[in-house]
């Protein structure tokens, strides 16, 4: 076999390789609350589409993952990085608020279960904020 045809049989394989392994990768889109219960408080879903409540603060923190942006009440955010190791997700962000643009920052994300995670603090690993899937 030529040069230029191991190439592109290494080329085709690492694709299946990266494709296989993005088919294992833990699913994060959604709506994430502190409270699963809180869900129709935090969340309203109007035309398939999921966003803030203007009362969500009132019933604890959430988030709502899509694609490669994490939307939050005060915050929206673009995911740059993203590192899935055993039952660990590291994300880096760029964040942005009404009023500034916020330094790409670190989430640190155990994934407990499909529908259940917990994000710790680098910096400060006493605080862990567990957060629950809502369903829509």
């Amino acid at each position: 076999m030529s040069i230029s045809g191991r190439v592109a049989r290494m080329v085709v394989c690492g694709a299946f390789i990266l494709l296989a392994s993005s088919a294992n990768a833990f699913d994060f889109d959604g709506a994430w609350a502190t409270d699963a219960g809180n869900c129709p408080q935090i969340f309203v879903k109007k035309n398939n589409k999921i966003s803030m409540s203007r009362r969500s603060d009132f019933f604890g923190g959430g988030f709502i993952v899509e694609g490669d942006r994490i939307r939050g009440p005060s915050a929206t955010c673009k995911i740059n990085g993203r590192k899935e190791e055993a039952d660990m997700l590291r994300l880096i962000a760029s964040c942005t608020t009404q009023i500034a643009i916020l330094s790409p920052m670190q989430l640190d994300i155990k994934i407990e279960s499909p529908d259940k995670i917990i994000r710790f603090f680098p910096n400060f690993p006493e605080i862990a904020i567990p957060y629950a899937r809502c369903a829509f």
